[in-house]
């Protein structure tokens, strides 16, 4: 029998339970939401749980300001729960005006404990606790009203075995003895950067195809991308819903100079051209100073390959002997950007350079980079 949740709807109660929520060392979090036709999520659910598993769920469309959600996020003092925490609490954050503090996310606490950083929620209750989640509600609409009782149980289960699994992770990463290493990579999490709006003119550094583009055209893209950026959070709407990457690519490798050069469909053009054009006039009238620098792209000779190959291949066996997740030291972008750096690599710059990816394979780094650096 599942521990059963109260409804908060009402802008009194929250408030109320926020003032008592004050006073826990450990709150689970969870957010449901709709985001498939805007560019912000739209919030439909808070779920909150304690540690002896009792579950609030808190509706935003009736409860009101959210402002005592946020009071309890700042709270550094009380240990914040959450299953792949980083877009739940960009959410939570644009909700209450707030940065959480004191962030444990069992996701990556689970890449610490011998299991996959990947794991969904599912899947770790059930390595965990031997819990089994029904899966039926993961497309509802959560802006619907009412909610049916079992999508309010489907949405307090998210929340009320955090605790517990938290714990058991916890002692995992303990026994293993790589405690605070977890303990080292949780607090990025508190960083509030981790969770802003990342600025408009990065936003071209998310498109794939950049990489190939010369470097009056990869300023065109940085342009247009921005605008995209711009236009797409004013208006609430997807990004591809104004132009999809591949179009930004292709006028950003055309650069045109005319509403026929963008190649865009006749109500494309007439919407946007103007600004469009525009976007690539400041690129094309950049000083060559002021282009962005190119994108990293690994080496692809054999010898370089074969380096990386190896390197990689053992700092995945040292993680595995350490019931680390791989995937959280290093990606083969990271490794390759680290090798090709050479006598420019900084720890500032790398991760692998420093804390306790340094700790794990310093060593390993060094043997492949100039002495003077370690």
């Amino acid at each position: 029998m599942t521990t059963p949740f109260q409804m908060i709807s009402v802008p009194a109660d929250l408030r109320a339970l926020a003032d008592r929520l004050q006073e826990e060392a450990v709150l689970a979090f969870d957010t449901e939401f709709t985001w498939e036709r805007t560019y912000y999520a739209r919030l439909g659910l808070v779920q909150i749980a304690v540690a002896d598993g009792r579950s609030f769920l808190i509706d935003p469309l009736a409860a009101g300001d959210l402002a005592p959600l946020g009071e309890l996020l700042a709270n550094a003092r009380i240990v914040k729960l959450l299953h792949d925490a980083p877009q739940d609490l960009a959410i939570l954050r644009r909700a209450t005006g707030v940065a959480a503090r004191n962030v444990f996310d069992t996701r990556q606490a689970a890449g610490f404990a011998g299991l996959g950083a990947g794991l969904s929620l599912g899947n770790l209750l059930a390595e965990t606790l031997d819990v089994h989640l029904a899966k039926a509600h993961t497309r509802a609409d959560w802006l619907a009203r009412p909610l049916a009782p079992e999508e309010l149980e489907y949405a307090a289960d998210d929340v009320r075995y955090l605790p517990e699994v938290a714990e058991r992770l916890r002692v995992r990463a303990r026994t293993a003895g790589v405690e605070a290493w977890l303990d080292e990579e949780r607090a990025a999490l508190d960083d509030p950067e981790t969770t802003a709006e990342k600025p408009p003119e990065e936003a071209y550094l998310r498109i794939r195809a950049a990489a190939n583009l010369a470097p009056r055209s990869l300023a065109a893209l940085r342009e247009l991308a921005s605008w995209r950026e711009q236009a797409a959070r004013a208006a609430d709407l997807p990004r591809r819903w104004l132009l999809e990457d591949g179009e930004l690519v292709a006028i950003a490798a055309a650069l045109p100079q005319t509403p026929d050069g963008l190649k865009l469909k006749p109500p494309a053009v007439a919407r946007w051209g103007a600004d469009l054009l525009a976007a690539v006039r400041r690129a094309q009238e950049l000083a060559e100073a002021d282009l962005p620098p190119p994108i990293f792209q690994p080496r692809r000779d054999a010898a370089f390959r074969k380096e990386l190959d190896g390197a990689l291949a053992e700092i995945q066996t040292r993680s595995a002997a350490r019931g680390v997740d791989p995937a959280l030291v290093c990606s083969r972008n990271d490794l390759a950007r680290l090798l090709q750096a050479g006598a420019e690599a900084r720890p500032a710059d790398h991760a692998l350079l420093r804390g306790w990816r340094a700790e794990l394979a310093g060593d390993l780094v060094a043997a492949r980079l100039p002495k003077s650096l370690f």
